[in-house]
């Protein structure tokens, strides 16, 4: 499987002269719902459904839990949840406090295993949703996808 690309035509908001520019943007899927989800994990892993479900709820209650201590959450085979905030500068020390703090984040690095899966991806050029401009011959055209995930 392969990860759709396009290419589109737009203006970049750090460019002063509003130039449109060509770049490519991935082809986003339609989500994948969590009972599509819990349906998969229980084909793959033989366990139930329902307790796929409670499985998955309670984990996300518990890294709720640690994340707001202040912990990175660690999940072996998926990545690092890491709790962080974007803050104003100051150049005088009094100023550098929680009200400095504008937008609290969860950062996500993926484990070792994703990050090459990523990285070895490969990739199929989606002419027919891409500009009018040049076409580039196509990898692979876009298919027609349901409302649920293709499972290879």
């Amino acid at each position: 499987m392969a990860l759709k690309f396009r290419r589109v035509k737009k203006a970049f908001g750090f460019d002063k002269t509003k130039t449109e520019k060509y770049v490519v943007v991935p082809e986003r899927a339609t989500p994948v719902e969590f009972g599509y989800l819990c349906e998969q994990i229980a084909l793959v892993s033989g366990v139930n459904k329902g307790l796929v479900r409670a499985t998955l709820y309670g984990l996300v209650s518990s890294m709720k839990t640690f994340i707001q201590q202040g912990h990175t959450v660690q999940v072996e085979g998926f990545g690092s949840f890491i709790p962080s905030f974007n803050a104003k500068s100051s150049l005088v020390e009094g100023e550098a406090n929680a009200d400095s703090i504008r937008k609290m984040k969860l950062r996500f690095v993926p484990c070792a295993e994703l990050r090459e899966m990523i990285n070895r991806m490969r990739m199929d050029f989606n002419d027919k949703d891409s500009t009018n401009d040049t076409k580039v011959p196509s990898g692979g055209g876009s298919e027609g996808g349901g409302d649920r995930p293709e499972i290879e």
